[in-house]
């Protein structure tokens, strides 16, 4: 809004980027922005879904044990707070995701709070559990390699880079 770019602005997009990845809604779709739909819908007597079930994703939705979801919803409603005041800060985000998956059985190894990169304790080829799809998946050559995670958008890129 004020078109200043800070730490807490960061804070604010990864908040959005979080949403996307609950949702699979772009930020403003079809007139809608998800950070208001995702607030406007949340009730906290809906356990399960803290009443999103409509607006998520359904590949997150139809997953039988929605491990951590509470926590990361919770953190990226923190992340999207309207004053910038009263986001955390980046270290604490990543803390608070390394908390999440150490929680729910995922060994990050990581030793700083601010790293930004995540160590999920793979070496090539090792198996791999994603926190909210119970599946396995293996990591060859530092990629990843899941169905989950296949991309389902219309954009095709060239496969020859050619210099201007």
């Amino acid at each position: 809004m004020t078109q200043q770019l800070t730490e807490k602005s960061d804070v604010y997009s990864f908040g959005v980027v979080m949403l996307e990845l609950m949702t699979s809604k772009q930020p403003i779709e079809k007139g809608k922005y998800v950070v208001r739909e995702v607030r406007t819908l949340m009730n906290d007597k809906d356990e399960e879904y803290y009443g999103l079930r409509e607006l998520m994703d359904p590949v997150v939705r139809n997953t039988a044990n929605l491990i951590g979801f509470g926590r990361f919803l919770e953190l990226a409603m923190q992340c999207v707070e309207e004053l910038a005041s009263d986001r955390p800060m980046m270290s604490e985000v990543v803390k608070a995701l390394e908390t999440i998956l150490q929680n729910d059985g995922i060994n990050t190894n990581s030793t700083s709070a601010s790293s930004s990169a995540t160590d999920f304790n793979a070496s090539k080829g090792a198996a791999m559990r994603h926190p909210y799809i119970d599946n396995t998946f293996t990591k060859k050559d530092n990629v990843i390699e899941s169905d989950a995670f296949d991309y389902s958008g219309g954009y095709t890129l060239s496969t020859k880079v050619e210099p201007k």
